[in-house]
């Protein structure tokens, strides 16, 4: 199985974005050549392969160049939406939300952890632990 690692790149994610909001459409194409169940970074593959993959990527080109579909200006007010609702309003809503959540499971977690040392006690009794642990001091019989 092969995993894509994301692109976290800012410029490339947010001309995507700006592209999205613009209606420019982007494929994304996998070639079943690189796709392997046990992933190699530097693949290993054969003239014959590599041929082929060459060929196939030409014959992509030639479509594209004998219909080429019109790109979409980005406007400024594509770009304000975009910086608005993914550098603000998001962010802002993502953090409202999981902070909620955390104060909502706050009184859940204590509760875990009472009955954390409550097990903990229980099982250092039981195995006579809590014996060796007694202070001895001036006061002591």
């Amino acid at each position: 199985m092969s995993y894509t690692i994301p692109d976290l790149r800012f410029e490339q994610g947010f001309m995507r974005q700006l592209n999205n909001y613009a209606g420019n459409k982007q494929e994304k194409k996998k070639h079943s050549l690189f796709i392997k169940k046990n992933y190699d970074p530097i693949p290993q593959i054969s003239d014959a392969e590599l041929k082929k993959l060459n060929q196939n990527l030409d014959e992509e080109e030639e479509d594209y160049l004998e219909k080429p579909e019109p790109l979409f200006p980005i406007t400024p007010n594509i770009v304000i939406y975009a910086l608005i609702k993914d550098q603000i309003i998001m962010p802002l809503l993502q953090g409202f939300f999981w902070t909620g959540l955390l104060i909502s499971i706050r009184p859940f977690l204590g509760l875990i952890v009472k009955q954390g040392q409550y097990a903990g006690h229980w099982a250092s009794s039981l195995l006579g632990l809590n014996r060796l642990a007694q202070p001895r001091g001036r006061f002591s019989s």
